[in-house]
């Protein structure tokens, strides 16, 4: 089963909400239902706006909330990095349900899941998660073989397979390529969840992304807000994704992942040779995402890894009954 993800994050750039809504109703166009990652300060934005068509867009498709504040200081990690864990995850709570509130107010409903800004993450996230009712993050940077799903914590959690960046889109010719390179792995790939990522609406009008001011660990009083592309290159960034949300829903449609949660799922314990990998690529993610440029210099994820690691033992390998992936998955 495929996931189509996009990123609803910026509420500096009014142009990025006429983005989101073009982009929401292209989904809902070419009949594919996609997952949309909108942090609480986005929802917060567009009530304040009484953009509703925008928030009428997102309606129809999977919406999960994406932190609270995404790259406003501090970040996640740079909250919960050298904290102990109980105080971490009182922290992280107080954090997610601003989140929490500020997109149940907008859309009426919870959120699906929850998704990592930046990928910044720490262990605490998933006390979060189990004390609001989210039942999944996704972008995981917790890592098992094949990047299949998985529980932690008592929270199911997903990886990121493939992606398509928005200067892929916006390039005729990047575009064809990539998105062929996408739809022939998703065409050959069984997998219970394939995860892809295809962009954020504010990039697709943008030269930059809008989190760039807060770089370095910076809080801007008034961030600069992004130079808007050239309206034709847009309309080409459109017309390619439109093109490939045509063409992989013709390979098999993507669908919520809140269809998928409902499933019947079995939880196995990881063996030795995935518990290693675990550990190593677990690690290594958490490592290596420090150096998101927003965060603050100097940043050390070793006390994250360390919490992290501390609790491998609740850590259980997910599969899907065969019976219901073919029953959600119209291509099997």
């Amino acid at each position: 089963m495929v996931h189509l993800f996009m990123d609803v994050e910026d509420p500096i750039n009014p142009l990025a909400d006429d983005a989101a809504l073009d982009l929401a109703r292209l989904f809902t166009e070419a009949g594919v239902r996609g997952n949309f990652c909108v942090t609480g300060e986005k929802c917060r934005t567009l009530v304040a706006r009484r953009r509703t068509d925008v928030l009428d867009a997102l309606a129809p498709h999977c919406l999960g909330l994406h932190t609270d504040t995404h790259s406003v200081h501090p970040t996640t990690m740079e909250l919960l990095a050298d904290v102990a864990f109980e105080e971490g995850a009182r922290l992280a709570y107080l954090a997610e349900k601003r989140g929490f509130d500020a997109f149940a107010a907008a859309f009426g409903r919870p959120p699906a899941f929850w998704g990592g800004a930046g990928n910044t993450w720490s262990p605490e996230i998933t006390d979060a998660l189990g004390r609001l009712g989210i039942p999944a993050y996704v972008y995981a940077l917790t890592e098992l073989p094949d990047r299949c799903a998985h529980r932690f914590n008592g929270v199911l959690a997903f990886t990121q397979h493939l992606s398509v960046s928005e200067d892929d889109w916006a390039d005729d010719d990047r575009a064809a390529r990539r998105c062929a390179e996408v739809l022939h792995e998703v065409s050959r790939r069984r997998t219970d969840c394939l995860c892809v990522f295809v962009g954020h609406p504010t990039r697709f009008r943008h030269e930059r992304f809008w989190d760039a001011p807060y770089a370095g660990g910076r809080t801007p009083a008034r961030p600069e807000p992004a130079k808007s592309v050239e309206d034709r290159v847009y309309e080409h960034a459109k017309a390619n994704l439109a093109s490939f949300l045509r063409g992989i829903a013709q390979i098999g449609r993507p669908i919520g992942l809140d269809d998928v949660l409902r499933l019947p799922w079995r939880f196995e314990s990881p063996d030795e040779a995935s518990l290693a990998v675990f550990r190593d690529r677990t690690a290594a993610n958490l490592q290596a995402v420090v150096h998101w440029p927003i965060h603050r210099p100097g940043l050390d994820p070793a006390g994250i890894v360390a919490k992290t690691l501390a609790l491998s033992n609740t850590l259980q390998v997910a599969r899907l009954d065969e019976k219901g992936a073919k029953g959600a998955d119209p291509s099997r």
